[in-house]
């Protein structure tokens, strides 16, 4: 990409900006850990207090079908799906959502797999995600809806793009099965919880993964682009409000490129947009307004533990540019998500994307930038841009950056920044001389950023 360079009347003056042309200024912080948040009652509450001081808005949960629904072969005699009552497995998440609203979170509710064995072909099927019964998710929709009122976000199903999620992903010969499943679930599902009383919440579709296998078959995820081309095939859609996306990269970060132009990680947020809007411009996604990218699922697995993943020295910066250029840059992203507080425990093939190790140890290089992430451009040979987010403090919080040569103390780089921002995302232009030689850094709240040096990427 070619290095931006910056006017002399832009760099006139110090300007310190609320935000930059065309910036997802209200972007949430959402934040995703199932097994410390949902599944474990113990670290439930210490969970969501250390999530709390870090910042984030709004907790995703994942209410999988198959824990609420009643088990068995085949379904109960005289069940309603519909109703509530029938489903014996509400509780945990009854638990849940009732500490995350005690702390004042916003809730995003996944009406997630697996399936109950009933409700797919399989009679008793174990693994709940083959075709499952569109009518009957739609039902589970709306008994959640009745459920639980105070719900902020609806998302439907899990990778649907993921033979693990839903199954068959294509035929034998290619020609793709899992999107019409999916556009049956959401179809239904959205018809569920605008009976259950959640029509006037967001609701959202899509939960894809960002890279898909570039031969097709059952038991191969399809790439994100074919599947959604696919989806929006058939009758149009309705009563959507946003596009949930998992935009993941590869081990050498956001600045990557995808294999092919069928992928999309955080890198071509573009390409997703490009797709959505064409399907509303061709009548097959029917909304009043242009629908937005909601970041449902991300993070950076690191080395340690994963020999195959992301250096730990590395992900810093890799966050920095997916939150504070590729996403905050983009008006029609709502979310950055965190996955997960933990590593999961065991072979290192387990999921490894959290702020900590298993064994609850910090990166600390990763845990301290997720609460002040910064990121620092050089706009040419003098100048420089610093992006940052005071978390948790948002509006009203101080910032001070600081700044330091090859060599000396670090001094103070302009007064001190309020910030205006509700979510304490900020932007400082300065003239300094030698800018790409120096080392930069803020603080907020009695917090440091991490020490970083300028990028010229951009």
């Amino acid at each position: 990409m070619r290095l931006i360079t910056l006017t002399s009347a832009l760099l006139a003056a110090l300007a310190v900006l609320p935000a930059t042309a065309g910036a997802s200024a209200r972007q949430y912080a959402l934040f995703q850990d199932e097994a410390l948040i949902t599944q474990d009652a113990g670290t439930r509450d210490p969970t969501l207090d250390e999530v709390k001081a870090l910042g984030a808005d709004m907790i995703k949960v994942q209410v999988n079908w198959n824990v609420v629904a009643p088990g068995g072969r085949t379904k109960p005699k005289g069940f309603d799906g519909r109703d509530p009552s029938q489903y014996p497995g509400w509780g945990r998440y009854d638990d849940t959502i009732a500490a995350i609203k005690a702390r004042g979170f916003k809730v995003m509710f996944a009406l997630a797999p697996p399936a109950p064995g009933w409700a797919t072909p399989t009679r008793g099927d174990r693994e709940g995600v083959t075709r499952p019964n569109a009518r009957e998710f739609g039902r589970f929709a709306e008994a959640a809806a009745r459920r639980y009122p105070g719900v902020d976000v609806w998302t439907l199903w899990n990778e649907p793009n993921h033979p693990g999620h839903l199954y068959p992903q294509s035929t034998k010969g290619g020609r793709p099965v899992a999107p019409a499943l999916y556009r049956a679930m959401v179809r239904a599902a959205v018809r569920g919880l605008q009976r259950g009383g959640a029509g006037h919440d967001p609701i959202l579709f899509g939960e894809l993964l960002p890279i898909g296998k570039s031969v097709d078959g059952p038991k191969r995820n399809l790439q994100p682009l074919k599947f959604l081309r696919s989806f929006f095939h058939g009758k149009p859609l309705s009563g959507l409000d946003g596009f949930a996306y998992h935009p993941y990269t590869r081990p050498a970060g956001p600045l990557n490129r995808e294999p092919t132009s069928n992928d999309a990680t955080i890198r071509s947020f573009g390409r997703v947009l490009r797709l959505l809007d064409h399907a509303r411009a061709a009548g097959k996604l029917r909304s009043k307004k242009k629908l937005p990218i909601w970041n449902t699922e991300f993070g950076f697995q690191t080395r340690p533990p994963d020999p195959y993943a992301a250096r730990l020295a590395s992900v810093p910066r890799f966050w920095a540019l997916s939150e504070l250029w590729f996403s905050y840059s983009n008006r029609r992203v709502k979310t950055i998500s965190q996955y997960t507080m933990d590593d999961q425990p065991g072979p290192a093939s387990q999921w490894q994307s959290g702020l900590r190790f298993s064994n609850g140890a910090a990166k600390s290089d990763i845990y301290a930038n997720y609460r002040l992430p910064i990121l620092v451009r050089q706009l040419g040979p003098g100048a420089v841009e610093v992006r940052g987010a005071a978390r948790p403090g948002g509006a009203g919080s101080t910032v001070q950056i600081y700044q330091r040569g090859r060599k000396g103390a670090f001094k103070p780089l302009g007064g001190a920044i309020g910030v205006r921002n509700v979510r304490g995302y900020f932007v400082a232009r300065f003239r300094i001389s030698k800018a790409g030689l120096r080392t930069f850094y803020f603080t907020a709240g009695g917090q440091s950023s991490l020490q970083v040096k300028p990028v010229r990427i951009f």
